[in-house]
């Protein structure tokens, strides 16, 4: 993938010197505007989609609007993407890729401050409107040639209520808690995945269910026991698995976020090898890579390892870091 991240980059910057030749190509400026987002190189990115769209009648329009909130928050300017969505609102009935925008740029916005908390309150009101009907209607969002399934709905919605309390305005959480009691729901592939988001957002606020958290730390040549008090103040807990992509990005910047904080990240074999929840030599291994790895000025001493509880109910695995 950063190979070819690499190389996108540089055709990006090469073709987007000089868009003379195709200034007037509605489908070689689209391709230009994919390859540079592909390439994070988000302001060539944005001169040729904002080319495309000033053609008269472009064939692709919503994809270009979709791809221009991307360049906008690649540029770190979501009031500007947020911009985007309200064309794409204006002139298009909303469907799955208008949430997952939606989604994208309330990522980049929530907590920032007063004004972008404002700008994404207004987003959660839009996405609101269009799925909570959905929800009480037992069904998903449905488009063109995909969907997004009821239980991500309801987390998006479970995450804009959260948000609307945090500043101490209305929410829908106790609304939101009567649609996972509606006899639809029953026997559904989304009905725990609904239940979990609502659970986890009824614990905010909550002392722990439990005193301590009691797990194993990868040493050099053994698992070494390792109990966490949850009794001494704030504990950050960081839920992540072997295989995703984001995983040292979002440590590392918890880690600078929060200097003083201790950060214990948690996993299990179940969750980075989908089988039963029993030792394995490869996620053993890959978690003493990921340790060797850690840079040493955000990790002085990172560790991460694996559980004998449940929290929650899921089986976890413990890591530490000491910023």
């Amino acid at each position: 993938m950063s190979i070819g991240i690499a190389q996108a980059s540089r055709d990006c910057l090469a073709l987007s010197s000089d868009v003379s030749p195709f200034a007037s190509d509605a489908t070689e400026l689209l391709a230009l505007g994919q390859l540079c987002i592909f390439g994070q190189q988000f302001d060539p990115a944005r001169a040729a989609l904002v080319d495309y769209l000033a053609l008269p009648q472009p064939p692709q329009r919503e994809q270009a609007l979709l791809l221009l909130v991307r360049a906008f928050l690649g540029l770190k300017e979501p009031d500007n993407a947020e911009a985007q969505v309200g064309s794409l609102l204006q002139d298009y009935p909303y469907d799955p890729p208008i949430h997952a925008a939606i989604d994208l740029i309330v990522d980049n916005m929530e907590g920032a401050n007063t004004y972008l908390n404002n700008l994404t309150l207004k987003l959660c009101a839009t996405q609101g409107a269009a799925t909570f009907p959905l929800l009480v209607s037992g069904k998903a969002l449905e488009g063109k040639n995909d969907s997004t399934s009821a239980a991500t709905l309801f987390r998006d919605a479970i995450r804009c209520a959260a948000l609307s309390q945090a500043s101490s305005k209305p929410n829908k959480l106790e609304d939101l808690a009567a649609i996972v009691q509606q006899p639809s729901w029953a026997g559904t592939a989304d009905l725990a995945l609904m239940q979990a988001a609502l659970e986890r957002q009824l614990m905010v606020g909550k002392s722990a269910p439990l005193t301590s958290l009691h797990g194993y730390l990868p040493g050099t040549n053994n698992l070494v026991l390792r109990a966490v008090s949850l009794k001494r103040g704030t504990v950050l807990l960081v839920p992540f698995t072997l295989w995703s992509p984001s995983r040292p990005e979002i440590t590392s910047d918890l880690s600078k976020l929060s200097p003083q904080q201790s950060i214990y990240v948690i996993t299990s074999w179940h969750a980075n090898t989908g089988r039963e929840d029993v030792r394995s030599s490869e996620v053993l291994e890959g978690l003493r890579s990921w340790q060797r790895s850690m840079p040493k000025k955000s990790f002085d001493s990172y560790r991460a390892g694996l559980s004998t509880q449940r929290l929650s109910q899921r089986c976890l695995s413990c890591g530490h870091s000491h910023p």
